[in-house]
């Protein structure tokens, strides 16, 4: 099982950074999911998140804690839900392979707006689980 780590990016209005998937992703094309990536051998989860933050949006983030982890068993991959700090940078498309759009919504209201068929599996799994994500809206 591989490890993923999703960058929960927050803004000083609570709102998190959302992206919709490239629709040339071979996995969940043209899907709202968060920034992520999968964790290279000898990197441990926060320098996985900080490399993908960078490569993804052009930015530096600092981890601040993990807040769930989501065994996707049917994908082979292990997602680890980080909250960040922007340090450096204003977030934008640098990987147009990766994503196609981005937007930022607090989780109510991005719940509100996609339904279950347009976003991952790991926000599937977080709109289960407002317990979860509660505390930091």
């Amino acid at each position: 099982m591989k490890d993923h780590a999703v960058l929960l990016l927050k803004d000083e209005k609570n709102r998190f950074l959302f992206v919709r998937r490239s629709l040339t992703k071979k996995t969940l094309p043209g899907i709202w999911a968060f920034p992520s990536g999968t964790q290279e051998e000898g990197e441990s989860l926060d320098q996985t998140i900080v490399r993908e933050a960078f490569e993804e949006l052009g930015v530096q983030v600092f981890p601040d804690c993990t807040i769930a982890t989501k065994e996707l068993s049917e994908f082979g991959v292990r997602l680890h839900f980080m909250v960040c700090t922007l340090k450096d940078g204003i977030p934008f498309i640098k990987d147009t392979n990766e994503i196609d759009e981005i937007e930022w919504l607090t989780l109510p209201q991005f719940f509100q707006k996609y339904d279950d068929t347009k976003i991952g599996h790991g926000l599937i799994f977080l709109r289960q689980h407002p317990e979860v994500w509660e505390k930091y809206c």
